[in-house]
C-alpha cells in the first residue's frame, strides 16, 4: 500500500507498507519501504533501525529533509590507539595470550562498531514515529479467525 510520501529540499521520499498476515500468531507484521530520485525509484526495505542514534533523532527532527538518502548526519570515528594496536598484532602474531587481560565481555563495549547516522536511518525513524502516533483501524476492518491469523 501506499503510505506516503516526505518532502525533501533536493528530492522526495515515497514510502509503502507491506503488511504479512499469513503465519503471525494475532499481530500482522509491518515492512516499510522507500523510493526517491536518488535510487532510480525503486522501491527498497529501509534497513534496520539504528538504535545507536536514538537520542538524535529528536533533535533532528525540526531539520528538513535533504532528499539524500545516504547523506551522512554524523560521522562516527573509532579512535584508534596505533601503539596499542601494534601490541594486540604482536601479541596475535606471537599468539601470547595475557591472563591479567581484559576481555572484551568486562570491557563493555568494546565489540560494538560504531554506525554513522545517516538520513536514511533518521527517516526510518520518522516514519515509525508517524505509524506509531497516529495508526487507527475502524472498528469491525479486522477480524481473528480461528488460526490466529487477522
Amino acid at each position: 500500500m501506499f503510505w506516503g510520501r516526505i518532502s525533501g529540499a533536493q528530492s522526495d521520499y515515497y514510502i509503502a507498507l507491506g503488511i504479512c498476515y499469513k503465519d503471525r500468531y494475532e499481530f500482522p507484521e509491518k515492512k516499510f519501504f522507500w523510493c526517491s530520485n536518488a535510487n532510480g525509484m525503486k522501491f527498497e526495505q529501509f534497513p534496520a533501525l539504528n538504535k545507536q542514534h536514538e537520542a538524535k533523532y529528536e533533535a533532528l527532527s525540526r531539520n528538513v529533509f535533504k532528499g539524500e538518502p545516504y547523506f551522512i548526519h554524523e560521522q562516527v570515528e573509532v579512535e584508534v590507539n596505533q601503539e596499542e594496536l601494534a601490541k594486540k598484532e604482536a601479541a596475535k602474531a606471537a599468539k601470547i595470550v595475557d591472563p591479567l587481560a581484559s576481555t572484551e565481555e568486562e570491557e563493555g563495549e568494546g565489540g560494538i562498531v560504531g554506525v554513522n547516522l545517516k538520513e536514511i536511518d533518521r527517516l526510518h525513524y520518522h516514519v515509525r514515529a508517524i505509524e506509531t502516533d497516529c495508526h487507527i483501524v475502524p472498528m469491525g476492518a479486522m477480524k481473528l479467525n480461528a488460526s490466529h491469523e487477522v
